[in-house]
């Protein structure tokens, strides 16, 4: 069986996917599988699949005929892998040629470590990335994890037997299907510290991942209000890890600002908007 298990969720980004996989294969650690989960895309993106399974044997077609969403496609990634070590990548951000060896290096020596990950970068349409240092606490405020660190499968899949193609399995912890608007990795992460007794994380101190922006990505363009919604459904579902560090998530200090910031564009008049959007665009 491989050390790693790379997840790649792909729906129509056929033309960043090959970017992708070519981060994979470029890794300086080469005991890895990755599985391509097809989600029904409709613009060429299987041809990419094909081609780089028929090319390497360790990339593994995973298709779904209709698009079920990226929740379902990283849940049947996980269902399937084989590896020691999880490490889930979009279609359209890429990884560091040494993350894989540095990361599996820092899980086999310390097997107390639940999650790695190193520092990273936007590129795109927007490069700016204020990403701080993980700590619980900061962690139930606002995402500070991206959704490529190394985990163990273990950790994840009970008993730590693959699943068969064609079944189904029981995952301790999995993507939620109700985070339709985003941020599906934020509450995977929340259940992984609940899962874990003693959640402890690393940080690779070279640049490991590369994060791509686009403008028409869901959560590009999440609205406060959006973001409202979410906060309240990650303070209901994990209500027990919120109470040791807040009694409200939606009462930080970040929730407050994004709401007065709502609340004052919405009592604005709309010429007015537009003006002062126009400044600030320097317009």
């Amino acid at each position: 069986m491989p050390a790693v298990s790379v997840i790649v969720p792909s729906y129509n980004l056929g033309q960043y996917l090959p970017q992708a996989l070519d981060s994979v294969l470029c890794q300086t650690f080469q005991d890895w599988e990755c599985l391509i989960v097809e989600n029904g895309s409709t613009d060429g993106s299987m041809n990419v699949v094909t081609d780089y399974c028929n090319g390497d044997p360790r990339f593994i077609p995973v298709v779904f005929q209709e698009n079920r969403g990226v929740a379902a496609a990283r849940n049947r990634g996980l269902e399937l892998a084989e590896g020691d070590y999880i490490l889930f990548l979009d279609a359209d951000d890429l990884i560091a040629p040494d993350y894989m060896a540095s990361a599996v290096v820092a899980l086999e020596a310390d097997p107390a470590l639940t999650l790695v990950y190193g520092k990273g970068e936007r590129f795109g349409a927007e490069t700016k990335w204020d990403l701080p240092p993980f700590s619980p606490s900061t962690m139930l405020a606002s995402n500070c994890l991206y959704i490529s660190c190394f985990f163990r499968r273990k950790d994840v899949m009970p008993d730590g037997t693959p699943v068969l193609p064609g079944q189904t399995g029981q995952l301790a912890v999995a993507f939620d299907p109700e985070f339709k608007t985003g941020y599906e990795d934020w509450d995977f992460w929340l259940s992984l510290m609940e899962a874990v007794p003693e959640f402890r994380v690393m940080q690779l101190p070279a640049l490991c991942f590369r994060y791509r922006t686009r403008r028409n990505s869901r959560n590009f363009g999440v609205t406060d209000e959006a973001m409202a919604d979410i906060r309240h459904r990650l303070w209901e579902k994990h209500k027990a890890l919120y109470a040791r560090y807040f009694c409200n998530p939606v009462e930080t200090v970040e929730y407050r600002r994004l709401a007065r910031a709502y609340k004052k564009a919405a009592r604005m008049p709309l010429w007015r908007l537009r003006t002062a959007l126009k400044k600030l665009l320097g317009r």
